[in-house]
């Protein structure tokens, strides 16, 4: 089945049988790793021989240029945003934001290429030299749509603009590499808008104030995904010695340690000592009579 993204797409190249393969082999990849994309795993993914795979593709290198191809696509069709007419600065990264949301969510098999593209193409270096050139440009739009957020009085023009920009790009890239660990388990699209809320919130020139309900629901959402644990605080030595004691009592005989007898001091000893703790059993020994028995006369 061809996702959306490509279907409505006039001018994709691939069959559906093609798009078939690719997804498997998008699949092998994101849960063995690039390594793992043989012939033989892709062909046993996709249910058919190895020998079909070569009637659609030249092989291995042949599936990853289409992988690449994959990549190109959804990369242009999520940052086609950047040329909409009518929005500048912030409304339009927050289009942005929410159409590459959309395209991550109707191509959940590809995903995998887009975020980890520097990482899937690592072994061809000049489409991994094109996977930097597309994050390049990327950065520089969000770049640009920030700068104009700081003119227009949107954003704090105290803050480094490249800085805010890491901030957008990042949760964005974050929440998507949690989405795709957690098997796909919530809506990327609800999520990620939680997290640009909280974004411009962070980096507005005039931060509005957050319902607690607003506030509650989001942090619900983001536990979906990113529980928030506390850090515990480190305990002594002594208190941690007492704790161990406490959490295993009443070890067998076998396996306590023996106790080692104490080694008599080989430091003389003087007269007065000597005296001292002789003492006690002189004074016991007084005290104690022995009778002797006595005979009777006949």
């Amino acid at each position: 089945m061809i996702p959306e993204i490509f279907a409505s797409d006039p001018s994709w190249p691939y069959s559906k049988a093609k798009t078939a393969v690719l997804a498997a082999a998008s699949i092998v990849i994101r849960e063995e790793g690039p390594r793992a994309a043989t012939l033989k795993n892709i062909a046993t993914r996709a249910g058919i021989t190895e020998p079909a795979i070569f009637r659609h593709f030249d092989g291995v290198d042949g599936l990853f240029g289409g992988l690449f191809s994959v990549y190109e696509r959804i990369y242009e069709r999520s940052f086609s945003a950047f040329a909409s007419e009518g929005q500048r600065g912030l409304a339009k990264l927050r289009i942005v934001g929410a159409n590459v949301a959309e395209c991550l969510s109707t191509s959940r098999d590809f995903s995998y290429i887009l975020i980890y593209a520097r990482h899937v193409f690592r072994g061809y270096p000049e489409l991994k030299a094109k996977v930097s050139e597309c994050d390049a440009r990327g950065q520089s739009l969000v770049l640009a749509c920030i700068n104009e957020g700081i003119k227009a009085g949107e954003l704090r023009s105290d803050l480094d603009p490249a800085s805010i920009a890491t901030s957008f790009i990042g949760a964005l890239y974050l929440t998507a590499i949690f989405w795709i660990e957690s098997g796909f388990d919530f809506d990327i699209r609800e999520i990620f808008a939680d997290r640009m809320d909280d974004c411009v919130r962070m980096v507005a020139a005039k931060p509005a104030a957050k319902s607690r309900d607003a506030k509650a629901s989001s942090r619900a959402r983001a536990a979906a995904y990113f529980p928030l644990r506390p850090i515990a605080a480190p305990r002594s030595k002594a208190g941690s010695a007492k704790a161990k004691k406490k959490a295993s009592p009443g070890k067998p005989e076998s396996s306590r340690k023996p106790v080692k007898a104490s080694k008599p001091s080989s430091k003389p000893v003087s007269k007065a000592s000597k005296a001292a703790k002789a003492a006690p059993k002189r004074a016991i020994a007084a005290k104690v009579t022995v009778k002797k028995p006595t005979t009777r006369s006949k």
